[in-house]
């Protein structure tokens, strides 16, 4: 009997810092792309000493090393994307510059981590300096949250009208698209903008305690639907889709923040789309 061919899953390449308590980090972008059907692969950019209290420490990588870790990783010929997070330095910073200049066409999703959820600083001054001059012109898409979209944008941004002025000035900075999410906000709402195009994307707010990884998943998930072949707005839609089930079927798994459940399609019927779901309210 002939057995089926699988098809093979599009590879994407998470550069972020790794989070031994898996809520976020390099870890939760493995399990977001493997819910998506891509195989993930992953370069460390730091090592922290964290559990679900928070962080204690953060021990960056060499910067040579995670170079060649991610040029080794290209060298296959493989990855369709590429999702950027937790940078730490302005060393680390440059070697990613490095490499989006050299792989112009490649699927870039940068999450600009400024702070972790418990507030510990992540990136330094330098380090910020080099996003906002160099990296958010390289990558196909920016996604911070209010206070990531006010640091690079030099704005106050605390609510929708802000957030659209925020994504309106890292355009003219240079960024391609921008997603500045208000998860912190009354309502659950994040605003897209392309350059061309403004647009809100309004869902639910659930479980506001079940947060810790979101900004990390939301973005490997926008990077997982690009490689995916689907258009920006698509995956922007569908990522936002997939945290908030996320977060809904969240549960404890230590004394402190609650991680999003990024495998919880295992336990649902296999369900696929080509199409986005009608899962946010969308105005223009």
């Amino acid at each position: 009997m002939n057995q089926p061919t699988s098809t093979p899953w599009p590879v994407v390449l998470t550069v972020a810092g790794f989070d031994p308590s898996a809520g976020a980090g390099i870890i939760a972008d493995l399990k977001t792309f493997a819910a998506h059907n891509c195989y993930g692969v992953a370069a460390i950019t730091a090592l922290t000493v964290q559990n679900s209290q928070g962080v204690a420490s953060v021990h960056p990588v060499d910067p040579a090393v995670l170079r060649a870790s991610i040029r080794s990783l290209l060298s296959d010929g493989r990855v369709k994307a590429i999702k950027i997070g937790m940078l730490s330095n302005r060393a680390i910073a440059e070697v990613i510059g490095e490499i989006l200049e050299s792989n112009p066409d490649l699927q870039a999703v940068l999450d600009p981590v400024l702070r972790s959820s418990s507030d510990y600083g992540l990136l330094d001054a330098s380090g910020l300096d080099y996003i906002r001059q160099q990296l958010i012109s390289r990558v196909t898409v920016l996604t911070p949250n209010l206070a990531e979209a006010a640091a690079l944008a030099g704005i106050p941004v605390d609510n929708v009208e802000s957030m659209k002025a925020a994504a309106r000035k890292l355009v003219e900075m240079g960024a391609r698209a921008v997603v500045v999410t208000g998860g912190h906000l009354d309502k659950a709402i994040d605003v897209l903008f392309d350059g061309t195009t403004m647009e809100s994307f309004a869902g639910d707010r659930v479980k506001p305690e079940n947060t810790h990884g979101t900004g990390c998943t939301f973005s490997s998930a926008i990077a997982a639907n690009l490689a995916l072949g689907r258009q920006l707005r698509d995956a922007v839609v569908l990522a936002k889709a997939y945290v908030v089930e996320a977060i809904r079927q969240a549960f404890s798994t230590g004394p402190g923040r609650i991680p999003l459940n990024h495998l919880y399609r295992m336990s649902q019927p296999v369900r696929v789309t080509d199409h986005a779901p009608a899962a946010a309210e969308v105005t223009r």
